[in-house]
């Protein structure tokens, strides 16, 4: 895909492991400037002296951890608890002026409660102490706030969902008590903080989500990591409610092994957390880089805390209180290779920065993400190899900008934020291979400094430079032409790889044909498709409809799944679900759906919902491809046929967005219309999805 950058002074890559390559094949990380994500607030760590010992954070720890020189850290932000006794209230103050002091005008300080004076372990707050906590919070921000390092927001609470030693909230007292009480927890200038789920549970959030009077009341979302490890799957971090919502979020709390050293860079031992059983696994510190990932890029995450800065699996080694563990003292007091990979975002990507659009997975096991400045004069981008085995090769462009070298910082098993030097940028592209130096483990993350000018936004085009005529053909393979900004994107792949050519055994199938984009085309035997087509990936077309109406779609398509689908929306309006299936991948048969098309020119975009299939072209002609079953009816209901006796069928709902409303079962539509009325708040335009094969089925319901 071509991508302008908009690009500027001092650009900054995060990329991976090593110099300047010229080796034939390569990844490539497209980054796209003008495309605008959520904010950054920056990253954190966590002090609590009770629980610490008085050793929390020293001012000599505090200039590690939030300075943002060589052999610093570069954190900004700064967790403390806020505690049941007011007479304790003063643990953390010196260790917060310190923070502030490194940290400067990025600063930022927040406060979470685990217990109070009216609810202590596995204690539920009574509604008629609401107001009586909400001033005991009151007085600690009152307290910070007089001491010169005021807080900038408090939680509600610290993980209601898992509070064998703390206070629990069931999803309907974090309802009641944000619609009636949260709003004062401003009083001091604090932002408010939702309550902190252990295990990020969207239960306990959707509710208030669900209502905007009561959302106004939260400023902040946070949130734990510790149901979740390396091999999560991505939908651990998505929450699509959040971001329709354009909720702020916070990863207020997780470490991601804290049985062995922040040292380990890749070791075998028995090993745990809250959420996850104890077992035999691989502790490595890139694991962190892969969650910071993740969190931001896929959870769409603004601040990221990591818990204790000081600990023996923390970002500064200290000893194991535990005794379990013995830590050499010449580690003791420094920062950890834990610590030096949060660093490769920490130092460089600063409060106020944006993230921006970056190909997210070049390749297997290589992840990439891009960050501008508050001031727009930088550009972070981070790339981070977990393949241990295999050094990668990777090009970086960013068109639009007119860079010349990039700095190079590393950190892998051998170096620690390592400046290498600068390296060469010609004609707006740098290789580089990431194989961290001679040691066994490839695994590793870089950073890379340079300079730019700006660039203007490039606009999309139509393929072929103008839109195509309806009714008529679309081939697949002919997407619109990218331009920059979220805008102007016309096309989203899982990948950079075209996998025509670079999956073994596909090589006869490879083509260049719109090479650059990431777009998966084949060449088969009727010409040019687009396959590898996998959940989550769309392709847009710009179409002129000369007459507004019901239209049969034909797509010749092939595959041997049968769980395969698509869906179209013209314009971001869903109009029609596509069911795909059969037997062969060689084969290409016509699926057919009715499609209403409004007149003149729109954008139609073909979304995967069900992954793994071929498509060669979607054909549009007059008319609707057969008759209703029920008047009237919705075009995309056609087909489905209802009978008043027959057996109920499991659906599951959605909203046009795609949201999941809940699970029925019904029997014909009147049914399912009347049971959808049961979920949803409002009326309006619904999917039912049936849970055991069958087409999906657009209908309405008015409330």
């Amino acid at each position: 895909m071509g991508f302008d950058m908009n690009c500027f002074k001092n650009i900054s890559l995060a990329i991976g492991c090593g110099a300047l390559s010229t080796m034939a094949f390569a990844s490539t990380v497209n980054v796209d400037v003008s495309e605008e994500h959520q904010v950054i607030r920056g990253f954190g760590g966590m002090v609590h002296n009770q629980w610490q010992n008085g050793g929390g954070l020293s001012d000599a720890d505090a200039k590690l951890a939030f300075g943002t020189g060589e052999g610093t850290i570069g954190l900004n932000t700064l967790r403390i608890p806020v505690y049941a006794s007011s007479n304790d209230f003063n643990k953390e103050v010196a260790a917060a002026k310190s923070a502030k002091k490194y940290a400067g005008d990025d600063f930022i300080l927040y406060a979470t409660p685990w217990t109070s004076p009216y609810a202590g372990a596995n204690q539920h707050i009574r509604s008629s102490d609401y107001q009586k906590y909400v001033d005991h919070l009151n007085n600690f921000t009152a307290y910070m706030k007089k001491q010169g390092v005021p807080l900038y927001a408090i939680s509600i609470s610290n993980e209601p969902d898992y509070c064998k030693e703390w206070a629990c909230w069931s999803a309907d007292e974090i309802y009641n008590f944000t619609k009636g009480y949260a709003d004062q927890m401003r009083k001091n200038g604090t932002k408010v903080i939702s309550t902190e789920s252990f295990k990020y549970d969207k239960n306990l959030y959707n509710k208030v989500l669900n209502d905007a009077n009561v959302l106004k009341n939260w400023d902040i979302l946070g949130a734990h990591f510790y149901a979740s490890k390396a091999s999560t799957g991505d939908n651990f971090f998505e929450y699509k409610l959040a971001d329709q919502k354009g909720v702020e979020r916070w990863m207020t709390e997780h470490y991601t092994e804290s049985q062995g050293s922040g040292n380990y860079w890749r070791k075998y031992m028995k090993t745990g957390d809250q959420a996850n059983t104890a077992v035999y696994d691989t502790v490595r510190a890139m694991d962190l880089a892969y969650e910071i990932h993740r969190g931001l890029v896929i959870g769409n995450f603004n601040q990221y805390t990591w818990w204790y800065i000081r600990r023996c699996y923390g970002l500064i080694m200290d000893r194991d209180f535990g005794n379990k563990l013995q830590v050499p003292q010449n580690e003791i007091g420094k920062i950890s290779k834990r610590g030096y990979v949060m660093s490769q975002f920490a130092r460089f990507i600063r409060p106020g920065a944006i993230r921006v659009g970056a190909t997210a997975k070049p390749e297997s096991n290589l992840f990439a993400s891009a960050y501008k400045s508050a001031g727009g004069d930088s550009v972070i981008v981070v790339l981070v190899n977990r393949d241990y085995k295999k050094g990668k090769t990777v090009t970086v462009k960013v068109q639009g900008a007119d860079v010349q070298t990039f700095r190079v910082y590393t950190t892998s098993e051998a170096k620690n934020a390592k400046d290498e030097g600068e390296v060469e940028v010609k004609n707006g592209e740098v290789t580089i291979t990431m194989d961290a130096g001679n040691t066994s483990n490839k695994d590793c993350i870089v950073t890379l400094v340079g300079e730019g000018t700006l660039a203007d936004p490039v606009p999309r085009q139509p393929y072929g430079g103008k839109a195509v005529e309806l009714p008529g053909k679309i081939e697949a393979e002919n997407f619109d032409i990218p331009g920059t900004g979220k805008e102007n994107k016309t096309c989203n792949d899982a990948d950079s790889d075209n996998h025509a050519c670079t999956d073994e055994g596909k090589n006869a199938e490879c083509s260049d044909y719109r090479e650059g984009t990431g777009v998966d085309v084949y060449k088969k035997a009727t010409g040019y498709v687009v396959g590898h087509n996998q959940e989550g990936e769309w392709l847009e077309y710009t179409v002129n409809v000369k007459k507004a109406g019901d239209y049969t779609m034909v797509a010749s398509v092939a595959t041997d799944n049968s769980t395969a689908g698509f869906s179209l929306s013209v314009d971001g309006n869903a109009v029609a679900e596509v069911p795909v299936s059969g037997t062969s991948w060689d084969e290409f048969k016509d699926v057919k759906a009715t499609v209403p098309l409004p007149a003149g020119e729109h954008v139609l975009r073909v979304t995967v919902t069900g992954s793994w299939f071929d498509v060669d072209y979607f054909n549009f002609s007059n008319g609707s491809s057969a008759q209703c079953a029920e008047e009237p009816c919705d075009p995309i209901s056609i087909g489905m046929k209802f009978d008043a006796g027959q057996s109920p069928v499991a659906y599951g709902i959605y909203d046009v967005t795609g949201m999941f409303l809940g699970r029925i079962e019904a029997a014909g539509i009147a049914d399912v219309k009347a049971k959808t009325a049961g979920l949803a708040r409002n009326g309006g335009m619904f999917i039912a999805k049936p849970l055991r094969g069958g087409k999906m089925f657009r209908f309405s319901v008015t409330k």
